[in-house]
């Protein structure tokens, strides 16, 4: 049975005062060619400001360093990275020739910031070197086009709330139900879960809740966690106004029991069959002949169904449920111990680009956990 995902879930709103809550703590970096964009980024910087989020802009940075070293180290030290296109590139700097731009863009992309870019809709002008930019830019991130500095605001405004429902109400993946909660409480070896679902989820939770002989185990799969537990209790709550919670427990909750007997071949470990076989489904990349009969042994224990049901999600949230199958799949099966990172460019057809790493099963306590990492051209499954 291949993942149901409640789609429904994408439009969700955060409560107002706990994305504000949120907001609060977030430092927003607004990157763009100064000399042709004073306008949007001033428009940006008080969006930010009114929804109680710090603007990071090069105007007030306030810092004796050169501004290198300013701006660079103003994006580690942000969350969230705002660029603005217009039809400056800006000035190449040594030794690669990037722009000040494209270097925070690649600094928050390789620090794992929310990355959103932003296009001017009308640049009869613009400069090459900043289309090629822009081309490399799409290849990663879906970017959205702008008219004017008002457009680019509430463009923008309406982007730091998407965020923030997303952090407040995170995908989760319960068996083979994947939604948004707005709340998991996990105690370990107890998980809460409270969510507004769509009917068929609730429904066919509710049906496995009245079964009567035995209490069925769901894997539970977060960003951080995957684990399985027994449904002890599916409750439905009808508050005013028509809307419905669903309030699910799990009880006796224990990490997924992976093959204690993985083994290598053909001169590769099982962690490197492991990557052979991630490399293979995503990238394309052949089984080396030495594995021979053997392939079976380069099974990621990711779903393939899963995968190519996810594949063809919107673009606003394939990453986040990609991120849930290839989780429940690595680390479920023994694995890997988490993933550290999954990045999903915009679909281009049949393909997207996938940047993933994953850390190996710890087998020894002392020794410390090998990273893994395949980026490149992920073909529709």
């Amino acid at each position: 049975m291949a993942v149901l995902v409640d789609s429904t879930a994408a439009a969700r709103r955060a409560d107002p005062d706990r994305a504000r809550e949120w907001l609060g703590e977030q430092r927003v970096f607004i990157s763009s060619a100064m000399a042709d964009t004073g306008a949007e980024r001033r428009a940006v910087a008080d969006v930010i400001e009114e929804m109680g989020a710090r603007a990071v802009w090069f105007e007030e940075f306030g810092r004796d360093a050169d501004a290198e070293e300013a701006y660079l180290t103003e994006v580690d030290a942000s969350t969230i990275y705002i660029g603005i296109l217009n039809e400056l590139y800006g000035r190449p700097n040594p030794p690669d020739g990037d722009s000040a731009t494209e270097m925070e863009y690649r600094r928050s992309r390789d620090g794992g910031k929310r990355v959103n870019v932003y296009v001017a809709a009308n640049a009869p002008r613009r400069e090459g070197a900043l289309s090629r930019f822009i081309d490399r830019v799409r290849f990663f991130v879906t970017s959205e086009n702008y008219s004017d500095a008002g457009d680019l605001a509430r463009r923008v405004q309406r982007r730091l709330e998407e965020l923030a429902s997303e952090a407040l109400s995170p995908w989760i993946k319960l068996g083979d139900f994947v939604f948004r909660a707005d709340e998991v409480v996990d105690a370990g070896n107890t998980i809460t879960i409270r969510a507004r679902v769509s009917e068929d989820i609730a429904h066919q939770l509710e049906a496995r809740r009245d079964r009567r002989h035995g209490r069925e185990r769901l894997r539970f799969v977060s960003r951080s966690r995957v684990a399985e537990g027994e449904a002890a209790g599916v409750r439905r709550t009808t508050r005013a106004g028509g809307a419905e919670e669903l309030t699910i427990e799990l009880s006796n909750v224990q990490p997924p029991q992976g093959d204690g007997m993985r083994a290598g071949t053909g001169g590769y470990s099982p962690d490197e069959l492991v990557e052979l076989g991630v490399r293979a489904l995503f990238l394309g990349e052949p089984i080396p002949e030495q594995i021979g009969m053997l392939g079976f042994m380069t099974d990621t224990g990711i779903g393939v169904d899963d995968l190519r049901q996810a594949f063809d999600l919107p673009n606003e949230f394939a990453e986040a449920v990609v991120r849930l199958v290839v989780s429940d799949g690595l680390i479920g099966s023994g694995n890997a111990r988490r993933v550290v990172s999954l990045s999903l460019g915009p679909r281009t057809g049949q393909t997207r680009r996938l940047e993933l790493e994953w850390e190996d099963p710890q087998t020894y306590v002392n020794v410390e956990a090998v990273r893994r990492r395949v980026e490149g051209e992920w073909q529709c499954p």
